[in-house]
């Protein structure tokens, strides 16, 4: 049984400092600049088809009105952005675009020292549909950028790209080493906008939502429509760097700011230069640390409440040849908290489902909190094959605002093994399998009440539903053009 009262707080571990979640990569100068020499005008753009295979049960024993929701399965066992089967052939990703410079010379001018960046996505995803709704858009804009290197020490960016942030969403995401996204990347970075929500179960307390919905209007996918100055130093064999953006805090395709309020942006990191690699896999060492803060409210609230959101964390990412080894390995360790706007689930788990039609559900007010630790390690055996294992866990409400019933508190936990081979530099297949854990650990109170359900019949129906989470297959293809 889970006991808070003996708990060790698991992340004192990067204390540890076993280190490292990808590449030691600057995230901020490869999206963001091009080199002088590089082409003018280059068109580029990845595919990634894929497999999808989620072993978990569909909900059965449930019982009052949960049991409208029996035969259903919960949108953590389904795949997206779909959410009615276990198992889809789909295409992931699908995105092309240009990116560059408006010209080379004359060397020195103005417009010379002007790149830009564009990406559009074309697959069926969260880009494309509304989340837990239909395909909203055909082709769907995923960056448009330009940045101006005229000050030193202070290049400036403008438009819509990946907001600064943890390094697993920071990363380009056809060089990530696995193929699904943390969950506490993928329930509190991924960010869903909706106009009103459902309070978190047996909460009537905590304050009105607006008129809850069971799909949402928007999305970000880590990426924001601001303004970002930044720039990194070398100083010996070290690569420092810095970036403070101001964003809207919108869904990135919506036309305008719902609420006028702006989101903050600030990220630090200290490389050390390792020899070897270069690009996206550069050998070293980064140390950083990011912090997003902003505030969010629902369109249908007549209160026009603002609540507070807040991210934050850490980590150290590393790759290179270490321990006398002639194979190259990474390692990573990163820590995240979310404090504020926690997104739960649909109401029963189940997008769209019968139980209160599957309404998706916030814990909005602030001292709502949520972390998440990841480890990663890598090894390759040579320039076709590796092998990685990352353990990640995110803690769900382990605490709550006075008025949030802690029977909401959940607990994820995966082990993802990944194997990839590479068939060439641009164009390599990925296996993983993921053990994935769900624990409900704290009981549901009488606090506030429930409409027709005992508090115990409450928890014993949600241990049912996230006892039903079992392991997850995927098979990816990634052919970068």
């Amino acid at each position: 049984m889970y006991n808070k009262k003996i708990e060790i707080h698991w992340f004192t571990l990067v204390l540890l400092f076993i280190s490292f979640n990808n590449f030691a990569a600057n995230w901020l100068m490869l999206q963001g600049t091009e080199k002088p020499k590089a082409k003018q005008h280059k068109f580029w753009g990845f595919i990634q088809p894929a497999y999808t295979y989620d072993t978990s049960d569909e909900l059965s024993g449930l019982t009052g009105s949960f049991a409208a929701n029996n035969g259903r399965r919960t949108a953590k066992n389904s795949v997206a952005p779909w959410f009615d089967d276990d198992s889809k052939v789909h295409v992931r990703r699908a995105r092309f675009g240009v990116r560059g410079r408006f010209t080379h010379k004359p060397t020195g001018s103005f417009a010379s020292k002007i790149n830009y960046f564009t990406l559009f996505e074309t697959a069926t995803n969260l880009l494309t549909y509304d989340p837990f709704g239909d395909r909203a858009r055909t082709v769907a804009l995923d960056h448009i950028s330009m940045t101006f290197n005229h000050i030193k020490g202070a290049r400036v960016r403008v438009g819509l790209f990946k907001t600064p942030g943890p390094e697993e969403s920071f990363n380009a995401i056809h060089t990530l080493n696995y193929i699904e996204f943390t969950d506490f990347i993928a329930r509190e970075q991924l960010e869903r906008f909706v106009s009103g929500a459902s309070r978190p179960a047996g909460s009537p307390l905590s304050p009105a939502l607006g008129t809850p919905t069971n799909t949402a209007y928007g999305f970000n996918g880590v990426r924001d429509w601001g303004v970002q100055v930044f720039d990194s130093f070398k100083t010996g064999n070290w690569d420092l760097s810095y970036a403070a953006m101001l964003g809207r805090g919108e869904g990135i395709h919506e036309t305008s700011d719902s609420d006028g309020n702006e989101d903050l942006y600030l990220y630090l990191s200290a490389e050390y230069n390792l020899p070897g690699g270069r690009g996206p896999y550069k050998h070293g060492i980064k140390y950083y640390a990011w912090s997003q803060n902003g505030k969010r409210e629902f369109a249908t609230d007549p209160g026009g409440t603002a609540y507070d959101r807040s991210r934050y964390g850490f980590g150290i990412a590393a790759l290179g040849k270490f321990f006398g080894s002639s194979h190259k390995q990474r390692f990573g360790v990163e820590l995240m908290f979310a404090d504020g706007m926690l997104f739960l689930s649909p109401a029963g788990g189940v997008a769209q489902g019968s139980l209160n039609s599957g309404n998706l559900q916030y814990a909005a007010e602030e001292g709502n909190k949520s972390r998440g630790l990841t480890l990663d390690y890598g090894f390759y055996f040579n320039k076709k094959w590796d092998v990685g294992i990352r353990y990640a866990r995110h803690d769900l409400l382990y605490e709550q605002a006075q008025n949030v019933n802690p029977g909401n508190e959940r607990i994820f936990k995966e082990w993802t093994f990944a194997i990839t081979h590479r068939f060439t530099p641009k164009k390599r297949l990925s296996l993983n399998y993921t053990l994935r854990d769900i624990e409900a650990p704290t009981a549901y109170t009488a606090s506030g009440g429930f409409a027709g359900a005992a508090p115990a019949v409450v928890t014993s129906n949600v241990n049912s539903i996230v006892n039903t989470t079992d392991d997850r297959i995927a098979l990816q293809f990634t052919w970068i053009f």
